[in-house]
């Protein structure tokens, strides 16, 4: 049995915030799984204590919005979809988040996306420095 921590969160924060949490816990109990989800509502939330994520194998982002605090989850295996996603098909997420997760090619918090993010931005640097967006376009140097 796994342990999987998952944060849902929706623009308006109240229907489909607690219902990707609902379908995310039902689907954790069908596959022998545990399941624990923070709800990030309007409602305000109910952070997990560092110890729960600490004993997590992984991590669902089921969100629309930035997860709060998400520096608490680094190091930890995850992916992240929108909470439509997670509505829809919770059975298959834990499915994908665990295996990744096993088999080593899971993105984990704060590692993946800062180096990616700096790969994309390298480029986009060298047109700014020649005019900008604006200057691009219009061929200024």
């Amino acid at each position: 049995m796994a342990k999987i921590v998952c944060v849902t969160s929706c623009i308006t924060g109240i229907a489909h915030t607690y219902m990707a949490a609902e379908a995310l816990e039902q689907a954790g109990k069908k596959l022998g799984h545990e399941v624990l989800v923070e709800t990030q509502g309007s409602a305000g939330s109910n952070p997990f204590k560092q110890e729960v994520i600490d004993s997590a194998d992984a991590v669902i982002f089921a969100v629309d919005l930035e997860v709060k605090d998400r520096a608490r989850f680094n190091g930890k295996p995850y992916i992240q979809v929108g909470v439509a996603k997670a509505m829809k098909g919770a059975t298959e997420l834990i499915e994908q988040v665990l295996q990744a997760a096993a088999d080593g090619t899971a993105a984990k918090v704060g590692e993946a996306a800062p180096a990616k993010a700096a790969e994309e931005k390298t480029p986009s640097d060298s047109k700014e420095k020649k005019g900008g967006f604006f200057g691009g376009l219009f061929g200024k140097k």
